[in-house]
């Protein structure tokens, strides 16, 4: 399975969800640019750093299955 930083969004809480979204908001001056952001791939060591992360900050992992 194939995970999108898009779909990664959509698992956080609305806290965490609304402070990246604002960031990201920030980030990009068009909408094009974060659309094709939000719909690249999240590679595995990426999701796992991404989990430790979240770990360490009290926040729930993400959870996707790489296999397929």
């Amino acid at each position: 399975m194939k995970v999108t930083r898009f779909d990664l969004l959509k698992q956080c809480d609305i806290e965490l969800a609304s402070k990246l979204i604002y960031a990201l908001g920030r980030k990009f001056e068009k909408s094009d640019e974060l659309k094709l952001h939000l719909l690249e791939f999240v590679a595995e060591q990426e999701l796992q750093r991404i989990n430790d992360a979240a770990h360490m900050e009290g926040y729930q992992p993400l959870s996707f299955s790489f296999k397929q």
